[in-house]
């Protein structure tokens, strides 16, 4: 049972603007940590402050901020950048 992991427009943007290296540590974690995982809220944090069920996993100082759709198995990646930038 596999999840799978897509991305927003937003969020392809925001991994674009990363170094190279960056984009490919991020973007592993998600296709093997991620998409491989049982159950991939395991390995995330529920955000509090937001109104939307939003969920973010940490790479690095990265943080990647995705929903979860349950019943499609969807990783949906809303939102990536630096832990200093990201929750503004």
């Amino acid at each position: 049972m596999n999840w799978r992991v897509e991305f927003t427009p937003r969020a392809v943007k925001d991994i674009e603007r990363l170094s190279t290296k960056d984009q490919r540590r991020i973007l592993e974690f998600l296709n093997q940590r991620v998409s491989s995982h049982p159950n991939p809220k395991a390995l995330a944090k529920r955000l509090t402050a937001t109104r939307e069920e939003a969920w973010r996993f940490r790479v690095g100082d990265y943080r990647v901020i995705a929903q979860f759709q349950d019943s499609r198995l969807i990783v949906l990646v809303v939102e990536v950048g630096n832990r200093r930038e990201i929750y503004r």
